[in-house]
């Protein structure tokens, strides 16, 4: 004890249920039992785990290169297998290789999984979706 303070250490968040929802809901869409955006409208809302952003990210990506995807098979098939490793990644809740998480930090900002819950998250993600 230094200076009438105990040493507690800061406890990490487990993200290994909200990992698991995830996989389940990307398994989901590539199984085509629901839609991409229903998809992405399903992860969990004010979740700070960069492996879930990831995710989320790697999904958007997987529909809007929706044209690409038609023209290159290797291509749609990169991507596929991304989505595949993320999900068996987080069947027992472990968080993606930081090289994904690497990849798709550039894009966190725009991220509606991480909006605060309330009216103001609310507002932020409906805006957000209709492209103000």
């Amino acid at each position: 004890m230094q200076n009438g303070r105990i040493g507690i250490k800061k406890q990490e968040t487990d993200y290994t249920e909200k990992r698991q929802y995830v996989g389940n809901i990307i398994i989901a869409v590539l199984t085509e039992r629901i839609s991409v955006k229903k998809g992405l409208l399903l992860f969990p809302k004010g979740c700070e785990d960069p492996s879930i952003n990831a995710a989320w990210h790697a999904l958007c990506h997987y529909e809007a290169d929706e044209d690409i995807k038609a023209k290159d098979i290797e291509f749609n098939n990169q991507q596929v297998e991304l989505l595949e490793m993320i999900a068996f990644a987080f069947k027992d809740g472990n968080p993606l290789p930081q090289n994904i998480i690497d990849a798709y930090e550039p894009f966190y900002h725009n991220t509606p999984v991480s909006y605060e819950k309330g009216i103001r998250g609310f507002l932020k993600s409906l805006l957000r979706f209709i492209n103000f």
